[in-house]
């Protein structure tokens, strides 16, 4: 019975101790670690917080389009003072007075857009009390009431800052959500990179270990066919130092593999204490891209077109301040509205007498040593270098766009070019390898195979690393998935 349950515990220990190291690796193909990354990397949480952070940017402004309720007023204050009063007689006389005052006033407020006006309705109360201030000792309770009154208030011939926002903050979202999208895109260059030098490190790692174990039993070999007369001895140092040298790559393999799977994990957000595996992508898919359809699409998707939208409004905006700042100016406020006073609160609605208000103001700049001119002409000027400089700027983009498709047309070739080099450069070190042990070959012969294979190797890592950064670029130039045919859309609404 206790070798019975000794049996069962050591079986529950073992595969116990296995799920925790299952727990612990994690074998990640290409789009698996593109995908963890958009989930938990850091540079993905900072793009959402962006996005969040333009969203309510853009409503705080839609707010401002929108009526708003104030409540204002003070609440009862105390003053107590000795005031000169002078009578009928011309005399003057020194009398105590305490009071104490309140008021309360709600406001709607409306800006109108398309003038820059405003609109305000209003209703309030005010309250005075004086203490002791009746004949007989008593306190008196004064009333003021403001029932309705609306105010306007219109510039005349200025600067509309909201309706120029109304132009540029709906633009600056759209921005936003379409950043977010090319942030995403991005995140999936940065993860194809670190992904393919992660992968190269490791490869590098098991090259290098291979080498260290094929040179020490060509070293073995040497020795003995060194000590037999066949080979010279110079033969035999030179497949000592390739011995020493191949560990001397395996410490510098390992330094970098370590490197760059500590970057790997960072960016993907995986701890530290998860092993991690990479898989070489089985395949790099076939597609035929237009480069005029890629072209359209970069122009109709990416945010760099509407930057550029962007850029034009403001430096319009710009020159359309300057000159409205620098030339006549004038302001109409007018108020209409109902007010009424009364020492009994239950009368202070009764018969209210009307209020009115009108004023014009202006302003007419007269001399100021050309300043307002100088303004203008540097804001007209500033308008004229932000065109060429779009027109410019979008030259570019077209030719970056069609480089890039062009470019990406030759890298599936490269692939197959050095998978195919690549098999051939093994099964060339395999025979050379076999005719240095049956003695056909010499070591410098069997050295050449095996540096070619190495190279081939890498090279055909390189290939399939410069075609998926090369189709990620794409994506995020264009912001559309050419795999699926569709346009890459993802939940802006956060």
């Amino acid at each position: 019975m206790n070798k019975y349950f000794l049996g069962l515990l050591i079986i529950i220990l073992t595969f116990g101790s296995l799920n925790i190291q299952a727990q612990n690796q994690r074998t990640l193909t290409l789009e698996q670690s593109i995908s963890i990354a958009k989930e938990n990397s850091p540079i993905a949480m900072a793009a959402n917080f962006q996005l969040v952070s333009a969203k309510w940017r853009y409503k705080s402004f839609r707010a401002d389009l929108l009526p708003s309720l104030d409540l204002d007023g003070n609440v009862p204050g105390y003053s107590r003072a000795i005031t000169a009063n002078r009578l009928d007689d011309g005399s003057t006389v020194y009398q105590e007075e305490s009071q104490s005052q309140s008021s309360v006033n709600l406001s709607i407020n409306q800006n109108i857009m398309p003038t820059g006006g405003n609109l305000s309705l209003s209703s309030g109360i005010n309250r005075l009390i004086l203490f002791d201030g009746g004949l007989n000792g008593e306190n008196i309770y004064r009333w003021q009431s403001t029932p309705l009154v609306a105010t306007y208030f219109q510039p005349l011939f200025q600067y509309n800052s909201l309706k120029w926002r109304n132009k540029t903050e709906p633009l600056r979202y759209q921005i936003a959500q379409k950043q977010f999208v090319e942030d995403m895109e991005d995140l999936a260059f940065n993860v194809t990179q670190s992904f393919f030098d992660f992968l190269l490190a490791k490869i590098n790692v098991e090259v290098a270990e291979f080498n260290v174990t094929v040179n020490d039993s060509i070293y073995n070999i040497s020795q003995g066919r060194y000590q037999v007369g066949s080979i010279a001895e110079n033969d035999l140092l030179q497949s000592e130092l390739a011995l020493r040298n191949a560990e001397t790559s395996l410490t510098t393999a390992n330094l970098n593999f370590q490197r760059a799977e500590e970057n790997f994990k960072a960016l993907l957000g995986i701890p530290d204490q998860i092993v991690v595996e990479v898989i070489i992508p089985d395949e790099a898919p076939a597609l035929n891209i237009d480069v005029d359809k890629a072209l359209e699409l970069a122009r109709e998707n990416n945010s760099t077109s509407l930057e550029y939208e962007l850029s034009e409004i403001q430096a319009n905006q710009s020159y359309d301040q300057a000159r409205k700042e620098a030339g006549f100016s004038a302001t109409i406020q007018a108020s209409y509205g109902l007010n009424q006073t009364s020492e009994d609160f239950s009368q202070l609605y009764d018969d209210p007498q009307n209020r009115q208000f009108f004023t014009i103001g202006f302003q007419i700049p007269i001399f100021n040593w050309g300043k307002n001119t100088a303004e203008i002409q540097a804001a007209r000027n500033q308008q004229a270098a932000t065109a060429n400089t779009i027109a410019y700027q979008k030259l570019q983009f077209d030719l970056n766009v069609r480089s890039t498709v062009r470019e990406f047309s030759q890298l599936q070739s490269q692939v197959q070019l050095a998978e195919t080099s690549d098999e051939i450069a093994e099964r060339r070190y395999d025979v050379a390898k076999n005719r240095y042990l049956i003695g056909n070959i010499d070591v410098t012969n069997l050295f050449i195979a095996q540096n070619e294979k190495d190279s081939a190797r890498r090279s055909y890592i390189q290939a399939l690393r410069n075609y998926w950064t090369g189709y990620y670029n794409l994506r995020r130039l264009t912001l559309y998935d050419f795999e699926e045919n569709a346009p890459i859309v993802l939940d802006t609404d956060l």
